[in-house]
């Protein structure tokens, strides 16, 4: 998923470990953006952090120029509240604006990597990914819990429409 030299916008940033694998993969001729509604807890050598909310913030404000990104990552999760369809429902939203967010700025090929819940909505949501994208893979970490509902979608071979 990710190669020297290659691009990379990481939605939800903070606290940046990420952004700091990231860098480590994509060299110094790649190029590491990362997007929080937070600042980092301490800046990262050779990453451009943009501060802003990706809900509220106009997409040209926080990506100007930095549009054309080889993969977009979210690891973006919402407060768990322990209410499972509320729950549900906020992640759902976040990762449907992941999605969204990565029509706009992602190079033709290219790829998004997001965190989600297994639930209600989330059939629908791989099979939008799938529409979109050559490939569509999940995974469930081996740190997450066993009864934990959290999987990645990686989608890779961006068709360049929706």
């Amino acid at each position: 998923m990710l190669r020297a030299g290659y691009r990379v916008l990481d939605l939800g940033c903070r606290p940046g470990s990420w952004l700091q694998y990231a860098l480590s993969v994509v060299g110094p001729h790649g190029a590491v953006v990362g997007i929080d509604r937070d600042a980092l807890p301490k800046p990262i050598a050779g990453v451009r952090v943009l501060q802003g909310d990706i809900f509220t913030t106009p997409d040209a404000e926080l990506l100007g120029p930095l549009a054309a990104f080889d993969v977009v990552l979210s690891d973006m999760a919402p407060n768990i509240s322990g209410i499972e369809v509320s729950d549900q429902a906020r992640m759902m939203h976040l990762v449907e604006l992941a999605a969204e967010f990565a029509s706009k700025c992602l190079k033709p090929g290219g790829s998004l990597l997001v965190k989600l819940f297994q639930g209600r909505g989330f059939d629908e949501y791989v099979r939008d990914l799938r529409a979109g994208f050559a490939r569509v893979t999940l995974r469930k970490p081996k740190a997450s819990r066993a009864r934990s509902r959290e999987v990645y979608a990686l989608a890779t071979g961006w068709k360049g429409e929706k």
